[in-house]
């Protein structure tokens, strides 16, 4: 896309990748990312239909590659970095979400106080998030094409449906072992189910969740913020809980500071991002 993309296809691909990265771990929602970024209402407001995904499709290519890149890499990384630095990886995690929150609010451009209905969907948000971390895990599932596509499905459901984690329900479901064995060994015996999957979700739910942001913005938004305060607690539970006493608290500290630093970066590159949505016409306020 020309015009007002000119000059934003970094910010755009930034977006992705940390959208694609954050999707890899469990407790945070790549979508939220994407919110965060300002390109959320413009992604989805280009799947739902033919003809903008079109008109749009230089946006659509350097996200969706932006995003594939992240989630490769971190699959990736993963492993390596939580086994040997844990602590201060969950700390990086959680300072990262909590430093980006209040784009949400400007995103949504809510002036007036919250009302029943926005705290109403923000409280079931907050609690839905938060009864799929307690959930107990079952065992990991040997991996086969119904599961793979059931895990492709899952996970694109959560990149529409923002502050949902992905990667904390297919723990919860014990699908999450497969799904990072196969992104990250890059198996295409499994990745082209997922893929398969992943499409007829969003086929379904890309219209239906569309049309709530444009119809029912406040609650729409409201079940959003619950769903993000959700996810940074238990994000925050899960760092807590690799603490290993006073002796694990500079690599909290180290932590912190670097997902603090890591989220002023992006709060730069998301508002280039929102700049540029903006200026492609896709703000809708009905509500």
């Amino acid at each position: 896309m020309s015009g007002p993309d000119e000059g934003r296809a970094s910010s755009h691909f930034a977006a992705g990748a940390v959208a694609g990265a954050v999707s890899a771990l469990p407790g945070a929602s790549g979508s939220t990312m994407l919110v965060i970024f300002g390109v959320y209402e413009r992604l989805l407001h280009d799947i739902s239909g033919f003809k903008r995904l079109k008109g749009d499709l230089r946006f659509i290519l350097v996200l969706v590659l932006g995003l594939a890149v992240g989630l490769f890499l971190c699959t990736v990384l993963l492993d390596f970095a939580l086994e040997r630095w844990e602590t201060a990886a969950m700390f990086f995690f959680a300072a990262l979400i909590i430093c980006q929150i209040p784009d949400i609010k400007a995103i949504e451009g809510r002036e007036e106080p919250a009302g029943a209905s926005w705290w109403a969907a923000f409280a079931a948000g907050f609690a839905a998030i938060v009864l799929m971390a307690v959930l107990e895990p079952r065992e990991a599932l040997e991996p086969s094409i119904p599961l793979m596509a059931a895990i492709g499905a899952i996970f694109v459901a959560a990149k529409i449906l923002p502050g949902i984690s992905g990667s904390t329900v297919l723990m919860a479901m014990g699908m999450y072992p497969a799904f990072l064995d196969a992104v990250s060994e890059l198996n295409l015996e499994y990745l082209l189910p997922m893929a398969a999957g992943g499409v007829i979700a969003l086929v379904l739910l890309a219209k239906v969740v569309w049309s709530c942001l444009r119809d029912h913005r406040t609650g729409t938004f409201g079940l959003i913020m619950g769903l993000t305060v959700g996810s940074v607690v238990v994000v925050l539970y899960q760092a807590v809980g690799s603490l290993d006493g006073v002796e694990g608290m500079p690599s909290a500290i180290t932590g912190i500071l670097a997902g603090l630093a890591a989220g002023l970066v992006m709060r730069r590159f998301a508002k280039s991002s929102r700049e540029g949505s903006t200026a492609a016409g896709i703000r809708i306020r009905r509500d």
